[in-house]
């Protein structure tokens, strides 16, 4: 049983991701936020069902952890001032996922509800999956990708490391996206799209490329 969970940075909306999943779950940690980042500004939030905390530094290495940002800048950002193949990452599943048991998953990974995952897809490390995304077959999602809400993958599709998905897009079978890649809200992705650029659309088009 989970007892105690440390996030990393703050954002309200992965937070709150974050506790919703563990509460779909019926598991309650203790939450430490290590927020002394000064990467998110600090709102406030509050679930009456877990007992959390900020602190402003890392107490202990062995603790149980997670990411609390989507970014992917931000998460690259984040274990760059940690020595983070040392300490023990969750995944944090909602319990309304259905996720197939041939994929391969890494760790720190973030899945919310109503989140499907077919046969034979490889899911990297510190992934945010956001709600009601379909995810086909044999696809590899690299470290670092996020997924926002209602997008649908094909099937043998490649995602880049640190890409992101906007809400509501459609990537077609056989795609690759290149890594450090946004794809925009809505875009249908009909042809390869490389590294390093924002595109959308329907069908997606290269806008510029992409320089965080």
């Amino acid at each position: 049983m989970l007892t105690k969970l440390v996030i990393l940075g703050k954002s309200d909306a992965t937070i709150a991701m974050i506790m919703d999943n563990l509460e779909s779950n019926n598991i309650f940690p203790n939450i430490d936020i290590v927020n002394n980042l000064n990467l998110i500004i600090e709102n406030s939030f509050d679930n009456p069902k877990f007992k959390w905390k900020f602190i402003n530094e890392l107490l202990d290495e062995n603790e149980s952890m997670i990411l609390g940002v989507s970014s992917p800048i931000v998460k690259k950002t984040i274990l760059s001032k940690f020595n983070y193949k040392t300490f023990t990452f969750l995944n944090i599943i909602h319990n309304t996922a259905s996720i197939s048991k041939t994929i391969k998953l890494g760790k720190g990974n973030v899945i919310n509800n109503h989140v499907s995952v077919s046969a034979h897809t490889q899911i990297g490390d510190f992934v945010n999956i956001n709600r009601n995304v379909g995810i086909g077959h044999h696809n590899i999602i690299n470290n670092f990708v996020t997924i926002n809400p209602s997008v649908s993958v094909g099937g043998n599709v490649i995602i880049g490391e640190g890409s992101t998905l906007g809400i509501g897009a459609v990537i077609i079978d056989h795609i690759t996206i290149g890594k450090n890649t946004i794809i925009g809200a809505g875009a249908v992705v009909t042809k390869n799209i490389p590294n390093n650029v924002i595109a959308y659309g329907n069908p997606c088009k290269i806008i510029r490329t992409n320089e965080t």
